[in-house]
């Protein structure tokens, strides 16, 4: 048997970018993202590259460099306080620190306790009424409609919804099932959610329209480019909405995205309880309690929670999407009666022959 011989690599911040390239596109997006801030960070206040203060730690004894590490570390929250909002801080942070142990500057977990973070403002959450979302529907294209909806109606996390094709799917059944395949849920567990009788003939005729593995709602083969256009259009439709777009003293805007999918929980909860709601939402702590239901007691409290989800089946409902929803079923039923007629032609044939 040969030896095994090992080539010693330099390691720098190229070599560690590669490393982590077996992790999901956006986390890894992420990555890159904190470490320009980092480097930015360190030209700015020591005029120096990220480089150029790694290297000199790194020549320092172990207890000199680990009390220099932290300060840097803690001038870097300092800055970041600034700009980002102090509940995103502790994770611009932990990619920082993952970063520093590739490249052998370790932190154990008592030298973490020596950083101090900004206090996070707990502010009561904006609830997104109904009528905010009918607002939001009258803004948005017809594909975004159909996006909106389903978010809200299913408790999907945005960057699931726009991850689906067509294949996963079932429209078999009382309602249209969605089989969320595990690879594209943040917990890498797979689920299945039910979407409202209300998004069916919109979702159907997207569906009808593109190929078993097209992807639904996505713009971007790459789901993080994808979420990120997602977002900036939604941020669009809501600054014409809304004139002063209603943010909390963070400076983070109240509605965003993720508002539909509080939306359903929020209305599950209400209605079925806890256990249901973050069960279908897929939360992690809730994982355990999800797996007790099959597919049919699913449905079943999903049927008794589908009125509350309901944004434009009722007496609220606008013009407008009432005649979208009318021109869908038409052009629904226009598709059955040329299939009736194929049909019934093709056996017309048949007997003749």
């Amino acid at each position: 048997m040969g030896k095994l011989t090992f080539t010693v690599s330099l390691r720098n911040q190229e070599s560690y970018l590669e490393s982590i390239d077996v992790l999901s596109p956006s986390f890894v997006k992420q990555i890159k993202t904190t470490l320009n801030k980092f480097d930015k960070f360190c030209k700015a206040k020591f005029n120096e590259s990220e480089e150029g203060i790694l290297s000199q730690l790194m020549k320092q004894k172990q207890d000199e460099r680990i009390i220099n590490a932290c300060d840097t570390l803690q001038f870097f929250i300092s800055s970041l306080n600034k700009t980002i909002s102090p509940q995103t801080i502790p994770s611009y942070l932990s990619h920082v620190v993952g970063y520093f142990n590739y490249r052998g500057i370790k932190l154990t977990s008592l030298d973490k306790k020596s950083i101090r973070y900004p206090k996070v403002i707990k502010e009561e959450k904006y609830p997104l009424s109904k009528n905010d979302i009918k607002q939001i529907l009258d803004h948005a294209s017809y594909k975004r409609k159909i996006l909106y909806l389903t978010l809200s109606s299913s408790g999907m996390r945005i960057g699931e919804t726009i991850a689906l094709r067509k294949k996963d799917f079932d429209t078999s059944g009382k309602r249209i099932m969605i089989n969320i395949p595990a690879k594209i849920t943040k917990t890498k567990t797979s689920r299945r959610v039910f979407v409202s009788l209300e998004v069916n003939p919109y979702l159907m005729k997207r569906l009808n329209e593109i190929e078993d593995n097209d992807l639904v709602f996505g713009t971007n083969e790459k789901i993080y480019m994808a979420e990120g256009t997602e977002e900036k259009l939604f941020t669009r439709i809501t600054d014409k909405i809304f004139s002063n777009m209603p943010r909390y003293e963070s400076g983070t805007r109240k509605i965003t995205l993720h508002s539909f999918r509080a939306f359903f929980i929020t209305q599950a909860v209400r209605t079925i309880g806890d256990s249901f709601a973050h069960a279908v939402s897929g939360q992690e702590g809730y994982l355990k309690v999800y797996k007790r239901y099959d597919k049919e007691a699913m449905l079943e409290d999903y049927l008794k929670l589908e009125p509350a989800l309901f944004i434009t089946r009722d007496s609220g409902i606008s013009e407008q999407s009432k005649n979208e929803e009318f021109e869908v079923l038409k052009s629904e039923v226009k598709d059955l009666k040329i299939l009736v007629s194929g049909f019934f032609e093709k056996i017309s044939k048949n007997e003749s022959s």
